[in-house]
């Protein structure tokens, strides 16, 4: 079966591990747009896949250059998103067209191709917020295509299959399958600190992420300040790891500096995917501290699932999906709270016990619920049920 893979810019080595992995005979192709993301695993060495790619292009790249200068301009000057030049003819050919997201650019191409030769349309929905950019009428008319058309929607949360329901998909075209991580990789192991920086006497907090404002780790380097001066533990050098990259670290330098914790950061910088677990089996807790704003709430956490499966305690947010991910397996916090993440750290940092505890049902709850094998494997009866 040719597989038409489109995930825009939006290809990362922990999305793509399950299509390396299909089972069966797939032939599956990337489509891809260079940007800014793309640039940052380029970087580090992880932009090549095991599968063909396509290359796609914005209307910002390709096209006469007095357009290409009007189109970067409105991008700079009016915050206008550049568009994809279109590609749909491309598509011929394939048996079936994996694409992500109703209002994306993306899956109108998808749907154009399915109109002109009649490849089915999955759409993977990892959106969870009730008619989400809506406001754009272009996005809101691509929406409601998708939704009418499409032949399946995947989903990894109850959360995104319900938003599909209030915006009015047939029920029965949309299956929820949770992602996976490969457990056999992450999992626990020999921990070396040495390479992060951190002392093996040190209590580790891990915050793994982009630096955003909406990752919350301007309220996590709050709550580490309160557990510095906490003179309750005292006597426990807490050091926060901070494993990640992209805009943001500015104000990340000048809130560190503000409230005096630089000798209690440690900043890793981005690493390669493989790395990870190691990161990982550095922490005594990780936390993932997210936030929610108006058109966007955290979608899954895939470093949930990663520290849960390398037996790490995990702390983090009641916001978005996260409750449906961790379950009973981790310790949820108020969002935008530092006291809240404070609290929880404080009490972990006091109760090895109930650290062991949260490490071996994350590990359970990992291997059970997120499987990477069985993930690929769903994922391909999918693609077939629609061939």
């Amino acid at each position: 079966m040719r597989l038409a893979l489109l995930k825009g810019n939006r290809f990362n080595p922990w999305h793509l591990e399950a299509f390396n992995r299909l089972p069966g005979q797939f032939e599956v192709t990337a489509f891809r747009a260079d940007s800014e993301i793309q640039r940052h695993f380029r970087e580090r060495g992880e932009d090549k896949l095991a599968f063909p790619v396509e290359q796609i292009y914005f209307d910002t790249q390709r096209g006469p250059f007095p357009a290409r200068l009007r189109n970067r301009l409105l991008a700079r000057l009016r915050n206008r998103e550049a568009r994809i030049v279109p590609f749909h003819d491309r598509l011929r050919g394939y048996d079936c067209i994996q694409t992500w997201e109703l209002f994306t650019d993306w899956s109108a191409q998808a749907l154009e191709a399915k109109r002109r030769c009649g490849a089915p349309v999955c759409v993977m929905v990892w959106d969870n917020i009730p008619f989400n950019m809506e406001r754009n009428p272009r996005k809101r008319a691509i929406k409601r295509a998708v939704a009418a058309e499409a032949d399946r929607f995947i989903v990894h949360t109850e959360r995104s299959r319900r938003i599909l329901d209030l915006e009015g998909v047939d029920p029965a075209r949309v299956i929820k399958i949770g992602p996976g991580v490969d457990t056999e990789v992450f999992a626990p192991g020999t921990r070396d600190r040495r390479q992060f920086g951190v002392g093996e006497r040190e209590f580790v907090i891990l915050f793994v992420g982009w630096l955003l404002p909406r990752k919350g780790i301007d309220f996590l380097l709050l709550a580490l300040r309160e557990l510095i001066h906490d003179a309750d533990i005292a006597g426990i050098d807490v050091r926060l790891l901070v494993v990640g990259s992209g805009p943001g670290k500015d104000r990340v330098d000048r809130l560190v500096d503000r409230i005096g914790v630089r000798d209690h950061v440690q900043f890793a910088g981005a690493l390669p995917y493989p790395r990870m677990p190691e990161a990982f089996r550095a922490a005594d807790v990780f936390v993932l501290p997210s936030i929610a704003t108006p058109e966007w709430q955290e979608q899954f956490g895939m470093s949930l699932i990663e520290a849960m499966a390398c037996g790490v305690p995990a702390v983090t947010t009641m916001t978005g999906a996260i409750p449906e991910v961790v379950g009973d397996a981790g310790v949820i916090c108020q969002p935008n709270d530092f006291v809240s993440l404070y609290e929880a750290l404080k009490q972990l940092i006091r109760d090895p016990a109930e650290r062991a505890r949260l490490a071996a049902a994350g590990r359970e709850e990992a291997v059970a619920r997120f499987a990477l094998d069985t993930y690929a494997a769903q994922l391909a009866g999918v693609y077939s049920s629609l061939v």
